[in-house]
This record gives structure tokens, C-alpha cells and sequence, in this order.
């Protein structure tokens, strides 16, 4: 059974309502479009597309008005595959001038080098010591876990700190168990993850960080006159955890893209040889007369053959299309960084304790 959009509900229309615990269930996509978009295997999204490009050739070529003829009495096939050869070529110093720009990016003058280093030494000193570990992790997946096992330490002391006998801070106490809860699935898919693999950054998306943020400091505005100064200081620290995680994340993000982009390039290099001799030949060599009159299932040899051939050319596009389109899809769904969530959504909406920014008319 599918799971709810909601991971934890509640009657009181007031109250925080925790979201779904995954991306794909709170932007409410369907978990076949999900996989196709972002977990599946890039390389059997670039076969399902050559396959749905021959597949759709021959479709037309069946139930629409087409003639094979026109393959053995015209120079239709030299026409098309030189339109390749020239496609092919300019893709290629596409993805190549993509690539430079990759390339740009690691070329840097020593004092550039430096600075990059001395800002990702101090994020890791940062974290240290507010963990309190001696040293952070060097691997991306237990850095990440070593960031949301942080929060859940202050997500513990602030459900401690709001349950010692006071019935009305329940709400609080309920975003805690809820934080809690999802940073442990999170964990426990992070564990035994590698970078360079889709399974250490699909994670780190499921990790709303930002809603969390959005809430806590909604909770604490709300119950501002109930809180002690220990629950006050927890909040703090549980955000200032939280806000740990985001720069965190974008850094491994822009390092993923970065490694996608490289994968992209040499995709399309490995296929760019084979299918530019793949169309000399059809060019220069192949001869459509041949296989005029031959039939397999019932369609004209001669058409399915140069079909194939086509089809088989446009594997370059094809892996620039399954790669790219992942990448779009992980940008657009981690565009902003911090306390801020771009799409509307009822838990937000229950998140908010507009209250304390309006102002009463009296005031003026």
C-alpha cells in the first residue's frame, strides 16, 4: 500500500502537520515518474529512449502513408545521415565546450586554491565543534550523518527540556519525535553509500532541512511565553544544527553536478566514433536494393535496417538527455538554501504563526 502524502496528521488546524517523509511523496509524483526522472540507471534510460525512437519509426511506418520505394529510388538515407554527421559534430563541440567549462573550475590560481581550501576547513572546524568531535568525516555520506545525528542530539534535549510536566508544549515535543523519526530512515539509507552514486544524494533530498528550520522557529515564536530559557537555548541549537546541513548539502550537490557533467562528456565521446562511422557508411556504403523486398514481422527489411542505423546515431543525444534531465531534476527540486521552500504545501501553511508579524492597529 502506498504511502500517505502525510507521515503524521493532526486535527488541530494550528498545529505543525510533519510532511511526507520523501520528495516524491511530498511533491505528489507518481513513484514510476520519480525513478524514471532521477534513480533509474542512466544508461537504461538512454536504451528505453533508442527504443522508443525506433519504436515510434515504425509505428509511422506501418499505420502511416509512407513507401519504402522512396529509400531505393531517392537518396533519402544519404540525405538523413549527413544531417546526422553534422549534428553530431556540432553536439559534440557542445558537450565538449560544457566540458571545458567543468575543467575551468578546477583551473585556479594558487591564491584561489586556498581560499577554497581555508573555507572548507573552517566548515568542517565549524562542525567539530559544535558536534564535539574531535574529527569530522572525510567520506560525504557519514559527513552527512555526522550533520543530522547532530540535529537529532538537540532534537532530543528540546523534547526533554518542553515534556518535563508541561502538558501545553506537546506540539513541540511531536516536531521532535517527527525530526527524529525521518532522520533515522535518512541514516540508515546513507549508510554504506559511495559519491559518484545517485543513492548518496537522493537522501540528502528526502532531508527537508528547510522546513524543519521553518517550523522550529515558528514553534519557538509561538510558544515564546511558555518556553524556559533551557527550551529557548535548545531551539537555538537544533537550528543552528539544521542550518549546518544546508551548505553541506549544496557543496555535495555542485560536486554531483560536476561529476554528472563529466559522465555526460564522456558518454557522448565514447559514442560519438561509432555513430559518425555508423552514418559514413550508410553514406558510402550501404545499398538499399539489397534488402529491398525482404520482410521481417512484415515490414520491409531494407527500412528497419536503416532505421536501426538511425536510431543508433542519436545515441550521443541520448545520454545527454537521460543525464541532463536528472541533473534539471535535482537542481529544481534543491533551489534554495536555508529557510525558505519554494512550493506551497499544507504543511507549510500549518507551519506559520503569522500572529507575531501583523500589525495591530493600535500599534501605529
Amino acid at each position: 500500500m502506498e504511502e500517505s502524502p502525510m507521515s503524521d496528521s493532526t486535527t488541530d488546524a494550528d498545529s505543525i502537520t510533519r510532511p511526507a517523509d520523501t520528495m516524491r511523496e511530498r511533491v505528489g509524483e507518481s513513484r514510476g515518474k520519480i525513478w524514471f526522472l532521477i534513480t533509474a540507471n542512466r544508461w537504461l534510460v538512454t536504451v528505453f529512449f533508442l527504443l522508443l525512437a525506433y519504436v515510434t519509426l515504425v509505428v509511422l511506418h506501418v499505420f502511416g502513408p509512407s513507401s519504402v520505394r522512396k529509400l531505393v529510388t531517392t537518396s533519402a538515407v544519404t540525405s538523413l545521415f549527413s544531417s546526422v554527421i553534422i549534428a553530431l559534430i556540432t553536439s559534440i563541440t557542445l558537450v565538449l565546450s560544457i566540458s571545458q567549462f567543468v575543467l575551468s573550475e578546477e583551473i585556479d590560481t594558487l591564491g584561489t586554491q586556498r581560499e577554497q581550501m581555508r573555507n572548507v576547513t573552517e566548515f568542517r572546524s565549524d562542525v567539530e565543534e559544535r558536534t564535539g568531535i574531535m574529527a569530522s568525516p572525510a567520506e560525504p555520506s557519514r559527513f552527512l550523518r555526522v550533520l543530522i545525528e547532530s540535529a537529532d542530539q538537540r532534537a532530543r534535549r528540546l523534547k526533554e527540556t518542553v515534556t518535563d510536566g508541561n502538558d501545553d508544549l506537546q506540539e513541540i515535543a511531536s516536531y521532535a519525535d517527527g525530526l527524529l523519526e525521518h532522520s533515522q530512515s535518512v541514516t540508515d539509507e546513507l549508510k554504506g553509500t559511495d559519491f559518484g552514486s545517485f543513492d548518496v544524494l537522493l537522501p540528502v533530498i528526502n532531508y527537508n532541512y528547510s522546513w524543519k528550520i521553518h517550523a522550529a522557529r515558528n514553534l519557538r515564536a509561538k510558544y515564546a511565553d511558555s518556553l524556559s530559557e533551557e527550551a529557548d537555548e535548545s531551539f537555538d541549537e537544533l537550528i543552528d544544527a539544521l542550518r549546518f546541513f544546508g551548505p553541506a548539502r549544496e557543496h555535495f550537490k555542485t560536486l554531483y553536478v560536476q561529476w554528472e557533467i563529466i559522465n555526460i562528456s564522456r558518454g557522448v565521446l565514447y559514442g560519438a566514433m561509432p555513430a559518425l562511422a555508423i552514418a559514413a557508411y550508410m553514406m558510402l556504403s550501404f545499398d538499399t536494393a539489397r534488402l529491398f523486398g525482404t520482410t521481417l514481422f512484415g515490414i520491409d527489411a531494407s527500412f528497419l535496417f536503416a532505421s536501426a542505423m538511425y536510431v543508433l546515431t542519436l545515441s550521443p543525444f541520448a545520454v545527454v538527455l537521460a543525464y541532463v534531465m536528472r541533473v534539471l531534476t535535482v537542481i529544481k527540486r534543491t533551489l534554495a538554501i536555508g529557510p525558505f521552500v519554494l512550493r506551497e504545501t499544507d504543511q507549510l501553511e500549518s507551519a506559520r504563526y503569522d500572529e507575531l508579524s501583523e500589525v495591530k492597529e493600535g500599534d501605529k
